[in-house]
């Protein structure tokens, strides 16, 4: 069961990846452990890997990506960006 608040219009085209998920399964999207930098295209978590090229639009929660943080990336349709600085790639220098 979900608990959601919106205070704004939310238009998702191909989808929202949150935090962990504590109830693995439940959804399509998510794991039980937050997703982490591999490369500027590619991030991966237990639940297995996304590529940005095949993801783009989509947001997603990060255990390392920004300068080894956490915090939300999205992909542009090539590279992941940082949410906090949509101009830079992914890092976790």
């Amino acid at each position: 069961m979900a608990n959601t608040t919106f205070t704004g219009p939310v238009v998702s085209l191909n989808g929202f990846i949150g935090g962990p998920n504590p109830n693995k399964g439940d959804t399509e999207q998510g794991g039980a452990t937050p997703y982490a930098y591999t490369n500027v295209t590619t991030i991966t978590s237990s639940a297995g890997a996304l590529i940005a090229t095949e993801n783009e639009g989509v947001c997603v929660y990060t255990s390392d990506c920004i300068s080894s943080a956490a915090g939300y990336v999205f992909s542009n349709g090539t590279t992941w960006k940082q949410m906090n600085a949509p101009a830079s790639d992914i890092d976790n220098v």
